[in-house]
């Protein structure tokens, strides 16, 4: 199969070396991070030493300001063998690092960017409430501004690194109800009234911890509010789930590393085992399973592409293309996930395998990010909206 999605020579380089990275470096603890529960502090050095940290991150402040696509492209490779890495360098290349380098002042960005970049520091993102999961408009987690500071008050829960971020954007609400008046705040782990009640045990993924976070009386310096809400709009808000897409297009690349990964896995094994005096993959049943993964794969791949490909003012990638390949990619890579454990049969429930741990993995990715059915609801509301404008006739309710 030729797959070179019309890359250039360079950008398939960068994705044989991305591979062949993880291949050297982490591919031999790719299961030691799941069994364990423990965060890989030494491959956020390697990272860091690569510069994968600070891929996508301005020069100025010792980043590499690759591109998007590129970041997708290296993302996919390092999933492909150990997803627990390939996340970490997604919250550095997408996450609020990503963020505080398109709107943050210069004094936030020199005050963080060099040190997410080192390794030093690693910035997560909390926004998920007790009450407010796909409901961002019921944040309760407030902002008082003062004159020359912000205190935070509320509670967050399953935010990722939660328990080893150094500092945390915080959506907080500035007033207002609904979805007017949210905003964001940089706030470090180390202020006074910041702490980690919690982390989550789950299904799988537990390299990378999520926790429950407390913000009592969190003061810190006006300067810290990286978008200030306006409690008579939603334009914060809306700035917000902008920078939030850089994410999502992330999870997207990495669901796709996960998906070649399982099927890497159970191809080889269907031409190799032998049933009924014949391979499994001489079983048309199976065939065509396999036919419907790549197909599936290919699609993911290309909207994710594509996605990449374009960006708005502030250099995020578009809402509508972003959840297209969000919801095709994390669905395939489950399904892929699960296949690969069918087709292994009594091999692929075990721990001798990998594809248990695949699945376990990636299971929550149709969760986190946005659920599969809020993304459908998203992208059936503007279908359904450039229709209504394009024919002047609006959706009438049944």
């Amino acid at each position: 199969m030729h797959n070179t999605y019309l890359l250039t020579e360079e950008q398939q380089k960068l994705q044989r070396w991305a591979y062949e990275l993880a291949q050297a470096e982490f591919q031999a603890s790719a299961e030691r991070w799941e069994r364990e529960g423990i965060f890989p502090w030494e491959h956020v050095a390697t990272l860091a030493e690569q510069g994968l940290l600070g891929f996508t991150l301005p020069r100025a402040f010792g980043g590499l300001e690759r591109s998007r696509l590129e970041a997708v492209l290296v993302l996919e490779q390092l999933a492909r063998v150990c997803l627990t890495t390939a996340e970490i360098a997604h919250i550095c290349m997408n996450g609020p690092s990503y963020a505080i380098s398109r709107l943050g002042s210069q004094a936030l960005q020199a005050r963080y960017l060099p040190e997410v970049v080192a390794g030093k520091r690693l910035i997560g993102i909390a926004i998920t409430e007790d009450e407010a999961g796909s409901s961002l408009g019921e944040i309760s987690t407030r902002a008082h501004v003062r004159a020359t500071s912000v205190v935070i008050d509320g509670r967050k829960c399953f935010t990722t690194i939660g328990d080893v971020g150094g500092t945390f954007e915080v959506v907080v609400r500035f007033g207002g109800e609904g979805t007017r008046g949210l905003g964001a705040v940089l706030v470090d782990a180390d202020t006074p009234g910041f702490a980690v009640e919690r982390v989550y045990e789950k299904i799988g993924g537990n390299g990378i911890h999520e926790a429950a976070l407390r913000f009592e009386h969190c003061e810190v310096p006006r300067e810290q509010v990286l978008i200030e809400g306006d409690p008579a709009t939603s334009n914060g808000f809306k700035l917000v789930m902008r920078a939030y897409n850089a994410l999502r297009l992330g999870i997207a690349a990495n669901s796709l590393g996960v998906a070649q990964a399982a099927l890497d896995q159970l191809v080889p094994y269907l031409l190799q085992r032998r049933q009924f005096g014949a391979p499994l993959a001489a079983a048309q049943g199976l065939r065509w399973r396999v036919a419907r993964l790549a197909l599936a794969l290919e699609q993911a791949r290309l909207l994710t592409y594509r996605a990449a490909l374009l960006s708005d003012d502030y250099g995020f990638p578009p809402a509508y293309e972003t959840a297209l390949a969000k919801l095709a990619a994390t669905e395939v890579a489950l399904q892929a996930a699960d296949e690969a454990i069918q087709v292994l049969g009594w091999r692929g429930i075990t721990k001798d395998y990998a594809a248990e741990r695949r699945y376990r993995e990636i299971r929550g990715w149709t969760i986190a990010g946005g659920t599969s059915e809020m993304l459908l609801e998203s992208l059936a509301k503007q279908v359904l909206r450039h229709y209504e404008q394009s024919s002047g006739h609006a959706l009438q309710a049944e």
